[in-house]
């Protein structure tokens, strides 16, 4: 006699799905790629959303306000400490800070190699490789 459907899910037997295959198959179906020129999000931020730099303004007041300074000293008390604590080789939250309230810094690179350009140094370089050859 063949067993009934009732009588598999009853002895403990589930049925055979695969479930993380299924839900892939779903979510790579749903992707779709911006049009060129078309934003990811259209809205923009929302409204009232206070960024990093904002923030970091607000703590400093709430601070100042609680220890009967200025957010300016308060500032200058949190780039001391700061300062203090790299010189001993802890610089992470300082430099954190600085980056994100004031911005990275831009480097920049000397591509210049003893009075030579760039492009003298690319020209010499596929020149030497052509010669190896």
């Amino acid at each position: 006699m063949a067993k009934s459907k009732s009588s598999e899910h009853s002895s403990g037997e589930k049925p055979k799905k695969n479930i993380v295959k299924d839900a892939l198959k779903t979510s790579i179906s749903n992707l779709k790629p911006f049009k060129p020129g078309q934003s990811g999000n259209p809205a923009g931020r929302r409204k009232g959303q206070r960024d990093y730099r904002t923030l970091f303004w607000i703590g400093l007041e709430h601070i100042a306000n609680n220890h009967g300074m200025t957010a300016e000293e308060v500032e200058e008390a949190l780039h001391v400490a700061g300062l203090t604590k790299a010189i001993k080789g802890d610089f992470f939250f300082h430099q954190e800070i600085l980056n994100r309230v004031y911005g990275k810094p831009t480097e920049k690179m000397d591509i210049t190699s003893g009075g030579k350009t760039l492009a003298d140094l690319i020209g010499a370089a596929t020149n030497a490789k052509r010669k190896s050859k």
